[in-house]
């Protein structure tokens, strides 16, 4: 795979001899390679969630069989034509490509060894001025040592020199007017005019990928999302051009096309799966909306069974109305006093009267020399008075 890449690499060069425009086409030829699994995985992702109310019935009605819901859900994915791996494994395929794609840009840029540089340095320098003034290379003057290019190409001949001494091999690797072995760090401490360019790279690297991570969040709104995945998609933006500071600006060109490449196929992807009310992620969309709203009917559904039957338990009433038991004692007290009342009538005499019983009105005392007495008019008055 790394032998391959290279050779495309090459061949590019071959076509126009300029290092960054073999990077930029490599890059390029790569990712339109790749596309149609991202296209793929894509499309799988969001079948996937356009079906999972469907999955969820069938994982909830044989959850304590775990057997028959595979059996389920296998013969669910058959019918409907899905890959419950189809959202991933395109992911996984890509990453070792990217991995070697990375590896050979940054394999071009790589230099000889302190040891055969300084061996060879020695032997260019005797006969100048003896070897008292041999001093250690830095590592932007030592020779390119390119990995992976096959050594007949016309690109690897050019980085090493061919037929060249080594004190007169090349040690820059330019493209249009920059050095793509050497990076911003490296640049900037030269000086903050010379590193201008090498900044703006990185400026480009930071606003595309906003861009790009705009581009996603915006047609996903209401997707459920991994927490640890959703800080990745925060964190990566930024943790790129602070990459891209260090590295070569080889490897920055290739942030640069591979972001530009996918804002076009995001753009591409959101117009032919997300644009239309028929489309698949419109359809996946509702899915989402219609099981958020569900749970949502469920709770409300619960709240107010659970009110249904507080009302039918022991509820605290309002001000002034009865408990059903207080209620059906009063009614109850009520009835047995009115049955008293017509069976003795007497009784309210006796009581309004002598003020004897618990409604009665109490007799008064007078505090003379003769203690307590009757009320005046009373018949114990009248008795005694006879």
């Amino acid at each position: 795979m790394f032998d391959l890449i290279a050779s495309v690499l090459a061949w590019f060069y071959s076509v126009v001899p300029s290092y960054g425009f073999a990077v930029g086409m490599l890059t390029i030829t790569v990712m339109v390679v790749v596309t149609p699994l991202t296209l793929k995985s894509t499309r799988s992702m969001l079948q996937m969630q356009r079906l999972q109310p469907e999955l969820k019935a069938i994982q909830t009605e044989y959850k304590d069989d775990r057997q028959k819901m595979n059996e389920h859900l296998m013969a669910f994915y058959q019918e409907n034509g899905i890959n419950p791996l189809g959202g991933c494994l395109p992911i996984l395929v890509q990453l070792p490509v990217f991995l070697v794609l990375f590896r050979v840009v940054q394999g071009i840029t790589q230099r000889v060894t302190v040891f055969g540089d300084q061996a060879g340095w020695s032997v260019g320098r005797i006969g100048a001025g003896g070897l008292s003034e041999l001093s250690p290379l830095a590592s932007n003057e030592r020779p390119f040592d390119p990995q992976n290019l096959p050594t007949d190409s016309e690109m690897y001949m050019d980085l090493v020199g061919e037929g060249l001494a080594f004190a007169d091999r090349p040690t820059e690797m330019l493209s249009l007017g920059l050095d793509l072995s050497r990076s911003a760090q490296s640049e900037l401490g030269d000086g903050i005019i010379n590193a201008l360019p090498y900044l703006g790279l990185i400026v480009i690297v930071l606003i595309s990928s906003l861009y790009q991570q705009r581009q996603i969040r915006g047609r996903n709104t209401g997707a459920p999302v991994n927490p640890q995945q959703e800080m990745i998609m925060k964190i990566l933006p930024f943790m790129l051009p602070v990459f891209s500071f260090t590295m070569p600006t080889a490897l920055v060109i290739y942030f640069v096309i591979s972001n530009l490449y996918r804002i076009g196929q995001q753009g591409y992807i959101t117009r032919s799966l997300y644009h239309g009310e028929d489309s698949l992620g419109a359809q996946a969309r509702q899915s989402r909306e219609a099981a958020s709203g569900g749970t949502k009917g469920g709770s409300g559904k619960g709240a107010s069974g659970k009110g249904a039957g507080a009302k039918g338990g022991r509820v605290t009433p309002k001000k002034g109305d009865p408990t059903p038991k207080r209620g059906a004692a009063a009614a109850k007290g009520a009835k047995g006093a009115k049955s008293s009342k017509s069976s003795k009538p007497s009784n309210k005499n006796r009581s309004s009267g002598s003020g004897a019983g618990r409604t009665g009105k109490a007799p008064s005392r007078h505090h003379g020399s003769s203690g307590r007495t009757t009320e005046p008019g009373s018949p114990q008055h009248k008795k005694r008075k006879r």
